[in-house]
């Protein structure tokens, strides 16, 4: 039995609402032994066999079991539209042309009923209309390329998602806006840094800790902020713009490649590692932080724009813990992987126990490069004696750069026709601004 109008429930919870000729969204009185429940009845989710959900008054989704009820007798019916109805996008020449592409992630998803959980559900169309103040800001062109969870991003996506990137800046777009979950955000900003060649717009990654459709969600500004530094900031490179604080007020720009989420929830999550901000949006005002030190739009022509993404599957990234197996090492080296990002403890240091399985690496001509598990601060392998035999072994220091970074650009040089001294003299040489050699004296106060 299947029917349209009772969304994800089957089995014994189908058959009871069919036989009482109550469909999704009708306003309901179930009677349950001692007591009596108004709501509304909710979509399920899918191969839901023994509850029903409900809405209360009092806007709480509860789950009731199809035995503890009675009687359920239909008193009303509620009208809902799903989707923000569409209007013509209108284009005016004097605005810039932004590209809003949509990558998935909480910024375009709806609640899941029954569980709470957060789920892809609004097109970019969809959240574009439901942000007007981007409209007065540019010509919007709205892309739907991907309606995934960030967890679920793959190298393959970011391939895809820069020769989308490139393609509208050769078509003309002033400046993108990618919306993308923030779980996994900064390996895609870098991913774009490296694979996005002679960059002339900026590149503008935004997400939500919190969804567009909850109270106190951060979407709405990010996106606004992003519109305006796509469509008039001077720094074309991949970068993030999230909020700068918990208050709607401003956000940051950071710098793709020196990037990390560092909470979980909190709408200020982004930092910059090592440095500080690119820029700092509020209201529709675009303050630098940064006076140099970055590529500027205009330094290439949008046709001169291209992308050059290539990915290596067989990279790795591990962090290593008080005697770590080196087996977990070794399974890395049997199955052929070309090239591990080791992110050590301190300094860039790992247990005595793994030295031999990394000196099999190195002969085996794996790449094996080390970071740090450290927030703040380079690896130095040259100041205590575990970081020096790491060195001697033929482990690569990988300076200050970030673990997922260092990860990302190891992958995108594995790709290319590259023998292995050119994939390591590249892996060092600092391409988009990925190694910091000395760290603002304020950047780790400031950023806590």
């Amino acid at each position: 039995m299947k029917d349209n109008n009772l969304e994800g429930y089957v089995g014994k919870a189908l058959i009871f609402l069919s036989q009482n000729k109550i469909r999704i969204w009708d306003e309901i009185k179930l009677q349950m032994n001692s007591f009596e429940i108004n709501g509304i009845l909710l979509p399920a989710p899918a191969g839901t066999e023994n509850l029903i959900f409900v809405k209360l008054k009092n806007g709480y989704n509860v789950a009731f079991s199809i035995d503890r009820i009675n009687k359920v007798e239909k008193v009303g019916r509620r009208e809902v539209k799903y989707k923000i109805p569409k209007k013509e996008l209108k284009t005016l020449s004097e605005k810039p042309n932004v590209a809003i592409i949509g990558a998935g992630g909480t910024i375009a998803s709806r609640i899941e009923y029954g569980t709470g959980a957060v789920k892809p559900a609004f097109s970019i169309h969809e959240l574009s209309q439901a942000i007007p103040e981007i409209f007065s800001i540019a010509n919007i062109i709205p892309i739907e390329l991907f309606n995934i969870f960030s967890e679920d991003m793959r190298p393959n996506y970011w391939i895809e998602m820069a020769i989308k990137v490139a393609s509208e800046i050769n078509s003309g777009a002033d400046g993108i806006v990618i919306t993308h979950g923030t779980d996994t955000m900064q390996y895609s900003a870098s991913a774009l840094a490296f694979m996005l060649q002679n960059l002339a717009v900026p590149i503008v990654f935004t997400g939500a800790q919190r969804s567009s459709d909850r109270p106190a969600s951060d979407a709405a500004m990010n996106v606004i902020h992003s519109t305006v530094f796509a469509a008039k900031g001077k720094i074309a490179e991949s970068v993030v713009c999230m909020h700068a604080s918990l208050d709607d007020t401003r956000s940051f720009i950071h710098r793709g490649v020196r990037v990390r989420k560092m909470h979980s929830s909190r709408r200020d999550a982004f930092r910059t590692i090592g440095d500080t901000p690119l820029a700092q949006v509020q209201n529709m005002d675009i303050k630098y932080i940064k006076r140099n030190g970055f590529i500027a739009r205009g330094s290439y022509d949008k046709s001169e724009t291209y992308a050059d993404a290539k990915f290596c599957k067989k990279t790795a990234l591990i962090y290593v813990y008080p005697y770590m197996d080196p087996e977990i090492l070794e399974t890395l080296i049997d199955k052929k992987y070309r090239g591990i990002i080791i992110a050590g403890t301190g300094l860039g240091h790992v247990p005595e126990n793994l030295l031999n399985t990394i000196g099999r690496g190195v002969q085996e001509n794996v790449i094996i490069a080390m970071t740090t598990q450290c927030i703040w601060g380079p690896v130095k392998l040259d100041v205590y004696e575990r970081g020096r035999a790491l060195k001697k072994i033929g482990v690569i220091p990988a300076d200050g750069m970030l673990p997922e970074t260092a990860f990302v650009k190891l992958g995108w040089l594995l790709g290319h026709d590259y023998d292995k001294n050119t994939v390591i003299k590249k892996f060092l040489s600092n391409m988009k601004y990925e190694i910091i050699k000395s760290e603002p004296i304020n950047a780790f106060f400031e950023n806590i």
